[in-house]
């Protein structure tokens, strides 16, 4: 069981049913506004009230995890390409689920820098594209959770968010600017 998940069997399935899930929401959505358009009684919005959200995403655009075919070796993975964007910097600590701190990594990780591909890039790394991804992507929940519906502080707070990763590198980069979209750090002479 626990290899299909990893397979991705499992997760194929699951985003379908979670985009099904939303289309039917949004769906509803514009079937109620469009009621109260029409004269009839409306979802009064007032009345609703978020109590939850998760958010499950997989890291952004990374680097092939073995070396491409030999028609593709056209392509070179230049470290240049792991430079994180400014803007996706933040300072974090990462801890196991008892709080103890960064755990030990796992084998994919030393798996995945036995393979160094053509450019000197290793394998299964978040690019920079994968940061901007990521911070775009959290840029767009601060919108939808900070600025349009106000259910998340301005700043982060450890009573409001919890944020859980498998302790795979690529993957705790895409978090951190994932996070660094959310809560960005406030710009130079405002408060």
């Amino acid at each position: 069981m626990i290899t299909h998940v990893f397979r991705g069997r499992l997760w194929g399935p699951v985003g379908v049913l979670t985009s099904l899930g939303f289309l039917v929401h949004q769906r509803r959505v514009a079937l109620a506004e469009q009621r109260g358009a029409q004269g009839q009684h409306p979802v009064d919005r007032s009345l609703l009230e978020l109590k939850m959200v998760q958010i499950v995403f997989r890291h952004g655009a990374r680097s092939p995890l073995k070396p491409l075919p030999q028609e593709e070796q056209q392509v070179e993975w230049n470290p240049r390409l792991l430079e994180a964007p400014p803007q996706t910097q933040l300072d974090y600590a990462i801890t196991d689920l008892t709080g103890s701190l960064k755990p030990s990594s796992p084998a994919f990780d030393s798996e995945h820098r036995k393979t160094v591909l053509k450019g000197g890039m290793f394998a299964g790394q978040l690019t920079n594209v994968g940061m901007r991804q990521m911070f775009a992507l959290g840029e767009r929940l601060r919108k939808s959770y900070v600025e349009d519906v106000p259910f998340l502080s301005p700043t982060f707070n450890p009573q409001e968010v919890f944020v859980r990763s498998t302790n795979i590198y690529r993957n705790l980069e895409s978090t951190r600017c994932l996070l660094a979209g959310l809560f960005p750090h406030p710009k130079e002479g405002r408060s």
